[in-house]
């Protein structure tokens, strides 16, 4: 019979793979792990005995449990077919997913730079190779027995959100999980976050092994005047009503990126010193917008949510100006009551003017006090 043999006050020991012992070729009892780890057998009459054991997955990703030069895999019983998940951060293993038999692990958890899992039992440390994927903002992490990729299973952990700029100025998540009688845990993803312009969502989106993947954060993109970034991330529950992911806002400040009005709007990271870092671009276009005090340079962003679009219309921080120096008309930004920049708005293409407006608005004094109104901005007519 496969399992592993341990002996111990001349007893020889042979637990099977699904929590049965023999004990000198008797039945033995059951067998489980305990809190550290360790194997107790609980034996017929009810007692129990205790066995230090090490636990690691080898390179194929297969479970291994050894006692000195003693081990065995629990990959190695053709008839088994292990499943592995996670509850709190627990490793629950069974040892064959049409049994009932179960035990868990207790280990710390880290995430690799090749968006890897590592999990260290009792010291002891062990790399799966696996990917971070789910189309629900939750951290699922996949794997499969290297020698038989169609015995997968995926390791959830349930936590939050949140965000930080990394010094280069990349917008980065990390993942805080909860643990089981622990302090909460922490991964931090490896790579920046962007937009999918296909949809205005915020993804996390990587390469491994020639292959694309990636973790969809469903929410709701909203850009401020001054440019801040804000996205609400939404709560996703499990099929039976159990918080997978906390709902929060992530807030990156940004700014504007382009020497126009054309395209995409592009938007800068800005890192803790001040200085610019990754360009953030969102699709949409540029269009005209009436504030409550004068006409606003702005833009029009839609989002698709599991089908459902919205559109999105904001101005920017600015005013439409006359630029005596050259006889050209300008938007100016302006951030805190400072004007930071300006771009040169094209006659016939991104600005039209006539005569005056009854609605000051719509109003701009060009030169020698001369009052003009704007007939058309940026692919609206007034």
């Amino acid at each position: 019979m496969a399992g592993l043999q341990l002996t111990k006050n001349n007893d020889n020991y042979l637990l099977d793979p699904l929590g049965t012992v023999t004990l000198n070729n008797a039945p033995g009892g059951k067998w489980k792990t305990d809190q550290s780890n360790k194997i107790v057998i609980t034996k017929p009459d009810n007692t129990t005995i205790t066995f230090d054991v090490t636990w690691e997955f080898n390179p194929d990703n297969q479970l291994v449990v050894s006692a000195g030069t003693k081990k065995f895999n629990f990959s190695e019983v053709p008839a088994n077919v292990p499943r592995y998940d996670t509850k709190d951060a627990v490793l629950l293993v069974k040892p064959n997913k049409d049994q009932a038999f179960s035990f868990e692990l207790r280990g710390d958890w880290s995430l690799s730079e090749d968006h890897d899992l590592t999990i260290t039992i009792n010291g002891k440390a062990s790399t799966i190779d696996g990917f971070i994927n789910d189309p629900r903002s939750r951290f699922m992490f996949h794997f499969s027995n290297k020698k038989n990729l169609l015995q997968a299973s995926v390791l959830g952990f349930v936590g939050n959100w949140s965000e930080f700029v990394d010094p280069s100025g990349q917008p980065r998540l990390k993942f805080t999980y909860k643990r089981a009688g622990q302090p909460d845990g922490e991964f931090v993803l490896p790579k920046g976050v962007a937009i999918d312009k296909a949809m205005n969502q915020l993804m996390y989106e990587y390469d491994k092994d020639g292959k694309k993947r990636r973790i969809q954060l469903v929410g709701t993109l909203m850009i401020s005047d001054d440019f801040t970034i804000r996205y609400g991330l939404d709560r996703q529950t499990s099929s039976d009503g159990q918080q997978q992911v906390g709902s929060t806002t992530f807030t990156f400040n940004a700014s504007f990126k382009k020497n126009n009005f054309t395209g995409d709007l592009d938007l800068a990271i800005v890192k803790q010193d001040g200085n610019l870092g990754t360009t953030i671009s969102i699709s949409g276009k540029f269009t005209a917008v009436l504030g409550s005090a004068s006409l606003l340079a702005g833009f029009t962003f839609e989002q698709n949510r599991a089908g459902n679009v919205t559109r999105t219309t904001f101005g920017f921080a600015g005013k439409i100006q006359f630029n005596k120096g050259n006889g050209t008309i300008e938007w100016a930004f302006t951030t805190s009551n400072t004007t930071t920049r300006t771009i040169t708005l094209a006659i016939n293409v991104d600005i039209n003017v006539g005569n005056a407006h009854l609605d000051a608005r719509l109003n701009l004094k060009m030169e020698g006090g001369q009052v003009k109104g704007v007939t058309f901005l940026l692919g609206v007519g007034f």
